[in-house]
């Protein structure tokens, strides 16, 4: 009798202490981080992607616990875009909005007006007209130094006399870069011919006619076409011809070379921008539009060899060969 009773009392209070800690765990309120950031990304490539996730490692390691992040991708369609825009406008929980590339940049200034929009891989946000005066749009730009790009092209190419130009003619800032090139190329005496398309699938027909006619195709930071690197690269190798791209990512899918941007230093770079917003309450329209910086020449170990290629000793210094 007296070892039931203690069973009976024992097992009171085991429950009892259950209870507490069942209690505990239900009423402790889970830390909520302080900041949360919609993700509004363009398309699915390995620019864009980088991108992103240089942002996301920054802040993380920034504000460790402190942030979280609600991540949309638009995957190249632009009523999708827009309606993601849409979404985080609605959404009073975030507290700042990251915008991967022009046509996410764009979709989100138009609906959002007072929450902060953090911007990369946007060429020209100026010619876009997100920014004035009172604008709520800070963060960096991708637009390369067309000159030295076109001095890599010319070392590496010094027989090249035409150069086809292979480009979205939908997306603005594609246009922009390729007007500059044009012009480049032309005072050095060199040829240009355009192949603009405005769909997919345009882009194979199009391509495949520009490595024909053109001693090397050049093209601008483009969604299109590093969505599509995998096919200009099989086409540059069935013609014998070189690919120059202006997003390094692209090189180890198999083009030649290119000299353009880091786009997870450049996600990177537009943290610590975000931060001086978040963090130290500066207003966007206070802080300049950084150019993301790279002084590196990614070229394709693969590619040069195939092609016969030769790195002159002027270039040497600055490049990073991809397998």
């Amino acid at each position: 009798m007296k070892n039931a009773k203690i069973i009976i009392i024992t097992s009171f209070i085991l429950a009892l202490c259950a209870s507490f800690i069942i209690f505990k765990r239900i009423t402790k309120p889970n830390k909520q981080a302080r900041f949360r950031i919609g993700i509004l990304q363009t398309a699915s490539h390995p620019a864009l992607d980088a991108t992103r996730d240089g942002f996301i490692e920054e802040l993380k390691n920034s504000l460790p616990g402190d942030v979280e992040f609600v991540i949309r991708n638009g995957e190249g369609s632009i009523p999708n875009i827009h309606t993601i825009a849409q979404q985080f406008h609605n959404d009073q929980s975030l507290n700042g909005i990251f915008a991967i590339a022009t046509p996410a940049a764009q979709a989100m200034a138009t609906v959002e007006t007072t929450k902060p929009i953090f911007i990369a891989a946007v060429t020209d946000p100026n010619a876009l007209g997100l920014i004035h005066p009172s604008t709520n749009v800070c963060g960096t730009k991708d637009m390369i130094d067309v000159h030295t790009e076109i001095d890599m092209l010319t070392a590496l190419l010094p027989h090249a006399k035409t150069v086809g130009l292979l480009y979205n003619n939908g997306e603005i800032n594609s246009v922009a870069l390729v007007k500059i090139m044009r012009a480049d190329l032309e005072t050095r005496g060199l040829t240009t011919l355009d192949f603009a398309v405005s769909s997919e699938s345009d882009l194979p027909t199009a391509a495949d006619i520009a490595f024909f006619k053109s001693d090397v195709v050049l093209a601008p930071t483009d969604n299109m076409v590093a969505s599509s690197i995998s096919l200009l690269a099989s086409l540059a190798e069935k013609n014998k011809k070189p690919l120059i791209v202006s997003d390094n990512m692209l090189v180890k899918h198999g083009a030649l070379a290119a000299r353009g941007v880091d786009y997870k230093e450049s996600g990177k770079q537009t943290a610590q921008i975000a931060l001086q917003v978040l963090v130290q309450g500066k207003k966007p329209y206070e802080l300049p539009i950084e150019q993301a910086v790279s002084d590196k020449i990614y070229i394709n170990k693969k590619t040069v060899d195939t092609l016969g290629l030769h790195i002159p000793e002027t270039l040497q210094e600055h490049v990073i060969f991809v397998e």
